[in-house]
């Protein structure tokens, strides 16, 4: 006997539930290769501006490169037959590079922990719109990881770079672990 018009329904809305539930491990995994890669270049890139605070464009036009040029590697592979990935990736990230170093030309001269925020904050933003919108997951990335950064420049001003590489890169790092399939 075949099915009734509710159970085909039914199994349709199963099917569509699995394979939304396939992409969503499919986006986090390539996802937790960009958290690990961004990470760790901003907990070096903190750790370095802790040491040498005085060569910021030094150690940081160096590593956003490295990040972007591994970033555009890490996107490619994950989605090869996904055409235009690397030109959207780039955007992306040359967007939030770009509003970045507008926000600190436009509102100069501020505080370096302020400045230093700008990205970080939209990023979690960025995460936070994401979560809500398509997985749970990067809602809470965003919210903990801008909370944690919040913490640290209210808390932790003497700290504040060390703060940053274990609030925001290691974060990133341990959220990119987390998003990796067991």
């Amino acid at each position: 006997m075949p099915p009734s018009a509710e159970e085909a329904a039914q199994a349709l809305r199963d099917i569509a539930a699995i394979n939304a539930r396939a992409a969503g491990f499919q986006d986090y995994q390539a996802e937790s290769n960009q958290l690990i890669l961004w990470g760790s270049v901003h907990v070096i890139g903190f750790v370095l501006t802790a040491l040498f605070p005085h060569f910021l464009l030094f150690i940081w036009i160096p590593l956003i490169v490295l990040g972007l040029a591994g970033g555009t590697v890490l996107a490619a592979r994950a989605a090869p037959l996904l055409p235009g990935i690397v030109w959207r990736y780039l955007v992306v990230i040359g967007t939030i590079l770009l509003f970045h170093i507008l926000i600190n030309i436009i509102m100069w001269p501020v505080a370096a922990q302020q400045a230093t925020l700008v990205g970080p904050l939209l990023v979690c933003t960025l995460y936070v719109f994401r979560g809500v919108h398509l997985r749970p997951r990067y809602f809470l990335i965003g919210v903990l990881v801008a909370t944690l950064c919040l913490i640290g420049y209210a808390f932790f001003v003497a700290y504040f770079w060390w703060w940053m590489a274990f609030a925001y890169g290691g974060s990133f790092v341990l959220f990119g672990l987390w998003l990796r399939p067991r």
